[in-house]
């Protein structure tokens, strides 16, 4: 886990999840509506990347996202799936997802604080 962990650096952490979610819609054909991130200081351990995601596609557009999603090396871990279907024959679905990505804070930085 240790290995797969986002790099410390916000910006770059940020960059690095966003790339993984324009991959993985490409991949799925799911359209991204909107992308929120939230920072959020767990310990002086660790940090975690919390991602709002508002998509939509069909059901096998979202079933091949969030097999994207959760079979990635990353240290990300879904935490809730909303699945709603936007039309009378469930032909196009809505997905609201939250993602977190793990950030641990490297121990000299633990020790200037």
């Amino acid at each position: 886990m240790r290995t797969n962990t986002l790099p410390n650096s916000r910006p770059v952490a940020e960059e690095q999840i966003l790339k993984a979610f324009d991959r993985w819609s490409q991949d799925s054909r799911l359209s991204i509506m909107s992308i929120s991130p939230q920072w959020k200081q767990e310990t002086e351990d660790y940090l975690t990347l919390d991602f709002r995601v508002e998509a939509s596609g069909s059901l096998a557009a979202v079933t091949r996202f969030l097999h994207d999603v959760e079979k990635d090396p990353m240290a990300l871990k879904i935490q809730t799936v909303e699945l709603s279907s936007r039309d009378n024959e469930g032909q196009q679905m809505a997905l609201g997802l939250q993602v977190s990505g793990l950030v641990l804070v490297p121990k000299q930085e633990q020790l200037r604080r």
